[in-house]
C-alpha cells in the first residue's frame, strides 16, 4: 500500500467551466506521504503548467488547489490532508479564438502491467487558443517543443516526488488499485478533444 498526493488544478473562466485536472504523486523512497513530497510535487506541477501559459487562451484561469488530498493507492480511501503553497493564480496569455473542448493531450507511459496490459494515463490541456495552432490545424511547433521539454523535465527530475498513473479499483469498494510510476510520455502533434471536464 502506497500513499499518493492528489495535486488538483482548477480550470475556470471559459464556457463549460469549471473543470479540473488531477495529477498523482508518491514518495519514491517511502510508502508514506510527507509535506516535503507534497511541496516538491506542487513545485513540479507549477513549473510544468508555466510551459502551457502561452497556449492557454487569454484570461482562462488554471490554478493549483492548495488543499492536497492523500489517498491510499489500493482502495482510493482518503487517509490524510496537506496544505501546499502554490504560485499565484495563473492565467492563459494566448490571444485569438478557441474551442472550449479542444487542446493538447499528454499520454503518460509506465513500465507496469495490469490485466496483461501496460498501464497508461492521459492528461488533457484544454482549452488551447488558435494562436497555439498552425495553418494545418495541428499544434504550433515552437509551443509544442516547449511543452514537450517541460514534460520531460517534470518526469525525469522529480527529486523527492514521482509522478504516477493511478488505476482505480476495478470494483466499488475494491482494493486492487495500482499506482505506476511515469517513465515516459508523448504529446501528439494534433488537436485533442475533451468530452468532460470532470475526472
Amino acid at each position: 500500500m502506497v500513499q499518493l498526493a492528489r495535486i488538483k488544478v482548477n480550470w475556470t473562466q471559459f464556457i463549460g467551466a469549471p473543470g479540473y485536472t488531477n495529477l498523482y504523486w508518491r514518495d519514491p523512497g517511502s510508502a508514506d506521504m510527507s509535506q516535503a513530497v507534497v511541496n516538491s510535487a506542487v513545485t513540479a506541477v507549477d513549473t510544468w503548467l508555466n510551459a502551457f501559459q502561452s497556449s492557454i487562451p487569454n484570461g482562462v484561469s488554471y490554478v493549483i488547489d492548495p488543499a492536497v488530498d492523500v489517498i491510499e493507492d489500493t482502495t482510493g480511501h482518503l487517509v490524510n490532508l496537506f496544505t501546499a503553497t502554490p504560485a499565484a493564480s495563473r492565467l492563459g496569455t494566448a490571444v485569438g479564438n478557441f474551442a472550449a473542448g479542444s487542446g493538447a493531450v499528454v499520454n503518460w507511459k509506465t513500465q507496469n502491467l495490469r490485466n496483461n496490459r501496460k498501464i497508461r494515463g492521459r492528461t488533457f490541456m484544454v482549452p488551447y487558443s488558435s494562436a497555439a495552432m498552425d495553418a494545418q490545424g495541428t499544434l504550433d511547433n515552437t509551443k509544442l517543443t516547449a511543452v514537450r521539454t517541460a514534460t520531460g523535465n517534470m518526469i525525469s527530475a522529480f527529486g523527492t516526488s514521482a509522478l504516477v498513473v493511478w488505476c482505480r479499483p476495478t470494483t466499488q469498494g475494491g482494493s486492487d488499485g495500482v499506482a505506476a510510476t511515469v517513465t515516459g510520455y508523448t504529446i501528439p502533434d494534433m488537436a485533442a478533444v475533451l468530452r468532460s471536464r470532470r475526472d
